[in-house]
């Protein structure tokens, strides 16, 4: 192999990306390689390709924002996006060409992956290494490995590199048994017991299985499923094909093809072919190929013909029917939810992003009696779909994306409540929501503008400084900082808490996240999906100081940002589609109800 290239798939693939300036010494020449190389760079993605690596975003940290940096690519021309996003568009999109038994899927990833890439280094042809900005990214923390209280809470999270499938897809689903994964979860080998509705799976192998409630299945392997008893239907792509269903009584081989089966409950194993053909084992019986629109029963003296009735299993477009459904329910409830939000009178602000504009540069507050909360500007974000396919969201991807309000007042009680989709940590800190020294407005207000006067009089007033409520790559990843001052950590009081919405293996899941402060009782509560994850107290009862505030960012200067090699970028890498902020300590009663009528 290549010696750059072997250098560069080991940082690569390590946790060594501790900083611009050692990338810039170390591995420089190679990224220069990258851009001017094109054999060279068809290389390094036939690499990552082979070591599974191609959506290493979604399993750690975003690397892809690192090479995109180094690279000084932000886009395609002509198009808008991250680099990450935009390859893996590309790679969803390309058709799957199997050439080989082993990576079949190879050829159409490194066309899409190359022209795409080389789209981009024509584009960035003229940005030299020298030009790479201050954006220092730290590697994912591994405190967690030994995270007790985050095995309790989920004991069956694996590395994505462990499983033979992912869940993709559910629909009213509840599962018995030890084993209750949700959507998106990677799965290893095991039994699983869905005792009602319908899920998707989908193998690495290249397989697609539907299994309907009551079903009682089991992986055995990355190409075989023992199916004890239920209704399936499994979608075999090329690349998947000698996928194998098991009953009590039957053995299903496929031969290329999409085919339906039953098992136990009392019936006989039935196999309907909806497209190509299977093979057969039934006892010691010679082994046998039913072609499409064919269907057989097991019986004790052998397989017999039956009508083909393939309305009676489950098939991808109905479940894509019934998760609409099951989407525009949930919307609904959670409009309904909302306007009662609205007209809670100690609510003072209260973002839906159900904007009108599909590029709106505002963000409506909807409070129905209007307090001093502002609506919020639009930073650089972009609009995308959010916890349903009819709403919105604002996803976060660069690093100057932001909305800015203002919520001017003190407060004895605050309550904050958020839902989120975490897509990464790219730094040590992320914010989530935070106050912001009005002096740093007045770069850009106007000079007329009384608000910023006021502010820093308010600010001026007040022994709380500041107010930050963050996730961090610690252990206790979830924070609600209170500053009484601004020159060292000595000034704050934190109160930190566990958040499983911070793993990697959570990534990319829609999360509740909320945190109360009562200052009065000198009590924080942090809460996740409805629930209690943390309290302590503060030695302080001082009212707290919101005024002008940031959403998904820190308003920190050039300065500040060299200063402090790059931690003083808070940027939030995800998406959030709705933000409460309440003058009072809502209940846990509260925040569950805001979360039971909020979850996707």
């Amino acid at each position: 192999m290549d010696p750059d290239l072997q250098q560069l798939l080991q940082r690569w693939l390590s946790d060594d990306w501790d900083s611009i300036s050692d990338v810039q010494q170390s591995i420089s020449p190679m990224v220069r390689r990258l851009r001017e190389d094109d054999s060279f760079r068809e290389s390094f993605v036939e690499e990552l390709a082979l070591l599974g690596q191609l959506r290493a975003v979604q399993s750690s940290e975003p690397r892809w924002l690192q090479l995109e940096d180094l690279l000084g690519v932000k886009a395609e021309p002509g198009t808008e996006g991250d680099f990450e996003t935009l390859l893996m568009q590309r790679i969803d999109a390309a058709p799957l060409e199997p050439k080989s038994h082993r990576f079949r899927w190879m050829p159409a990833v490194l066309a899409a992956t190359v022209l795409l890439a080389s789209a981009l280094v024509i584009g960035a042809w003229q940005i030299g290494l020298n030009g790479i900005g201050p954006k220092a990214v730290a590697r994912q923390s591994r405190e967690t490995a030994g995270d007790s209280g985050a095995a309790a809470i989920h004991s069956q999270v694996k590395s994505p590199t462990d499983g033979i499938a992912v869940l993709s897809q559910m629909v009213d689903a509840r599962w018995d048994g030890p084993h209750r994964p949700d959507v998106g979860d990677s799965l290893g080998t095991g039994r699983l017991l869905l005792s009602s509705g319908t899920v998707q799976i989908e193998f690495f192998a290249g397989v697609r299985l539907l299994v309907r409630a009551p079903a009682d299945f089991e992986l055995m392997a990355a190409d075989e499923v023992w199916l004890r008893a239920g209704v399936a239907s499994c979608f075999v792509t090329e690349m998947g094909r000698g996928f194998k269903i098991t009953t009590s009584n039957l053995e299903v081989i496929d031969l290329g093809t999409a085919f339906s089966i039953q098992a136990g409950g009392g019936q006989e194993s039935e196999v309907h072919v909806l497209d190509g053909a299977v093979e057969i084992k039934s006892g010691g019986n010679t082994a046998v190929e039913l072609t499409e629109r064919k269907a057989v029963r097991a019986t004790t003296v052998g397989l017999e013909a039956v009508t083909y009735s393939p309305d009676r299993f489950p098939q991808t477009a109905d479940l894509r029917d019934q998760l609409l459904r099951q989407a525009t329910h949930a919307y609904q409830r959670w409009q309904r939810q909302s306007e009662e939000m609205d007209a809670d009178p100690d609510v003072l602000l209260h973002y839906t992003f159900e904007e009108a504009d599909p590029s709106a540069l505002e963000l409506t507050n909807r409070v129905v009696r209007k307090s001093a909360a502002t609506d919020g500007v639009v930073i650089g974000c972009k609009w995308a779909e959010g916890r349903w396919p009819m709403k919105h969201a604002l996803l976060y991807r660069n690093v100057n994306d932001r909305v800015l309000f203002q919520v001017p007042g003190r407060f004895d009680e605050v309550t904050f409540m958020a839902w989120v989709r975490l897509d990464g940590l790219t730094q040590q800190n992320t914010s989530l929501l935070m106050t912001e020294n009005p002096a740093r407005r007045l770069r850009f207000a106007p000079i007329e503008d009384k608000s910023i006067a006021d502010a820093m009089q308010r600010l001026q007033t007040s022994a709380v400084k500041t107010v930050r409520w963050e996730l961090t790559r610690q252990q206790s990843n979830v924070t609600l900082s209170i500053g009484h001052g601004l020159q060292n950590r000595a000034d704050y009081e934190t109160v930190r808490a566990d958040s499983v919405s911070t793993r990697p293996d959570r990534w990319g899941h829609w999360a509740c996240m909320a945190v109360t402060c009562d200052v009065a009782k000198q009590e924080i509560v942090h809460y996740l999906d409805g629930a209690p994850i943390g309290r302590g107290k503060l030695k302080s009862s001082e009212p707290l100081l919101l005024d002008f505030m940031e959403l998904g960012n820190f308003g920190a200067s050039m300065e500040e940002i060299t200063k402090s090699n790059g931690n003083s970028i808070r940027r939030f890498y995800g998406a959030v589609d709705e933000l409460v902020i309440a003058r009072r300590a809502m209940t846990a009663a509260e925040i569950k109800e805001f979360w039971l009528h909020g979850k996707p």
